[in-house]
Formats: structure tokens, C-alpha cells, sequence
């Protein structure tokens, strides 16, 4: 689906009041015992305005789920109060989510989970160490987005796979003083997806695997296909909550299932 069909039929379905039945549909069919994950980008300066009408929106229709949250829920698969809950995750480490959505998510009382790439920590653009362990304090979560931000392929041999998700997590803990449970592929793609990789980051300690493949997580879900929808911070309302009201879930249907089979040796 092109970027400006999307656009499209969210502003239609946002017109004709379809994104808010289907998100209706959503919360009844789960009984409002899901997480809806969203996984960001950068936070740019001038989209900062958006991306506080979009934390806005969120936050009405939706919990907040901290990290002690969010273990909680898989175990018991229970949240606090009458809303669903949200997740907020910005790949990569940019400089943006530290100079500019940072403030945005400690004003709206918003957890930020930021998956970092380990060697791009101070270099132009990413965030530094001081500026991770700043967030870390302000009770924001850091995971491992790989070393170098490598894309997993069915050619990685080992030496690649423990750098890009044994190392990195080794790296991360020991510069920032702390645990780091969660794992983000790169990427996306169905290709990225590898059985290597998945015994690799099970092997290096890691409880959760973070995914881009748009489903809410339930009790049910697989602790390592935590699965994320994107939005970005320009967005508008309409185009976000067309992203989460399910249509993108069901696009993602087969995929899905490709996945849990390749990462499950099937």
C-alpha cells in the first residue's frame, strides 16, 4: 500500500468515523487486555507539536504501561484500570527523542522505550551515554536495537550474530549499569527475520524480542514476537489511529505467521 493511498483512506476512514468503530471492535474484542505498541523514529523539532497531539490523543484512549507494567501483563495478562494499554518505542538512539520527544514524554507523564544500536551511542546524530543514562533516571527504558543497526539475513554467520546481539547487549549494560531485557530486530522486512538470529538472542539472556509486524500484545503473545505498529511524529491523528485500529494487523496476517515459523525452525 502506497504511503499516499494510506493517506487516503485514513482521512476517509477517519471522516466516516470507520477507524474509531474499528478500534471500538478492537477494545471489545479484547476486553481492553491488550497492549498496542507504536515504534517511532526520530521526534523532529518541527513536528514537536504534532507528536504532543498524538501523545495527547494516546493518552486519552489509552494506559500508560511501564516496563514493571508490561511484565506484569504477560503473566497475568491483566491491566490497571478500564483503557488498553499503549507503548511507546522509538528506534535507533537519535539525538531527536533526546532533544525534543523526551520533554513532550515526561510532560504528558509518558514512558519512553528507546532501542539503541550500541555503536552508534556519540556519534553525530544518535544520542551519547550521559544522554541514555538521563533517560534511564527519569524511568524511560533502554533496549538493544544490534550493534551497528544490522539487518539479520540467512547469511550471518556467528561471528555476525554474537557482535550484533551478544556484544551489544554486553556493551550496553556495562555502559549504562544496567540489565537489558529487550531485544529490537532492525529492519523489518520478512528476510530479517532468522532462525540463527532468534536461537542467538534467546542464548544471550535477552526476555523479550520486539518485532514490527502490527498486532496488540495479549497474555497469549510470544514474549519474543512482541509485535509493534509504526507511527511517525508528522503524522496526523487520522493516519495514526488508522494504523492502530487493525486493518494494519490483518495486512500482517501472513507474514506473521512466516515469521513464527522461520524463527521457530518450522
Amino acid at each position: 500500500m502506497g504511503f499516499l493511498i494510506k493517506r487516503i483512506m485514513a482521512f476517509v476512514f477517519n471522516l466516516c468515523g470507520i477507524s474509531n468503530l474499528l478500534l471500538w471492535l478492537e477494545h471489545r474484542k479484547y476486553g481492553n487486555a491488550y497492549i498496542r505498541i507504536i515504534n517511532y523514529h526520530d521526534t523532529k523539532q518541527d513536528n514537536i507539536a504534532n507528536f504532543r497531539k498524538q501523545l495527547v490523543w494516546f493518552k486519552r484512549h489509552y494506559h500508560n504501561v511501564t516496563f514493571g507494567e508490561f511484565e506484569a501483563f504477560l503473566c497475568k495478562g491483566v491491566l490497571d484500570g478500564d483503557k488498553p494499554g499503549i507503548m511507546l518505542t522509538f528506534d535507533d538512539g537519535l539525538i531527536g527523542n533526546y532533544e525534543h520527544g523526551r520533554a513532550v514524554l515526561n510532560e504528558m507523564n509518558m514512558t519512553g522505550y528507546f532501542m539503541v544500536s550500541s555503536d552508534l551511542i556519540g556519534t553525530k546524530g544518535y544520542m551519547n551515554a550521559e544522554q541514555l543514562r538521563e533517560l534511564i533516571d527519569e524511568g524511560h527504558i533502554i533496549g538493544c536495537h544490534t550493534s551497528t543497526h544490522h539487518r539479520m539475513n540467512i547469511k550471518d554467520d556467528r561471528s555476525t550474530l554474537e557482535y550484533e546481539i551478544v556484544s551489544a547487549k554486553d556493551k550496553l549494560e556495562a555502559l549504562l549499569g544496567i540489565p537489558v531485557p529487550i531485544f529490537c530486530w532492525c529492519g523489518g522486512e520478512e528476510y530479517t527475520y532468522t532462525l540463527n538470529a532468534q536461537v542467538m538472542i534467546e542464548k544471550a539472556g535477552y526476555q523479550y524480542g520486539f518485532m514490527t509486524n502490527s498486532k496488540p500484545v495479549t497474555k497469549e503473545t510470544d514474549r519474543f514476537h512482541i509485535q509493534r505498529t509504526n507511527v511517525e511524529d508528522g503524522w496526523s491523528i487520522a493516519l495514526a489511529k488508522f494504523q492502530i485500529c487493525g486493518m494494519l494487523d490483518y495486512k500482517f496476517t501472513r507474514k506473521r505467521k512466516r515469521v513464527n515459523s522461520i524463527t521457530h525452525g518450522g
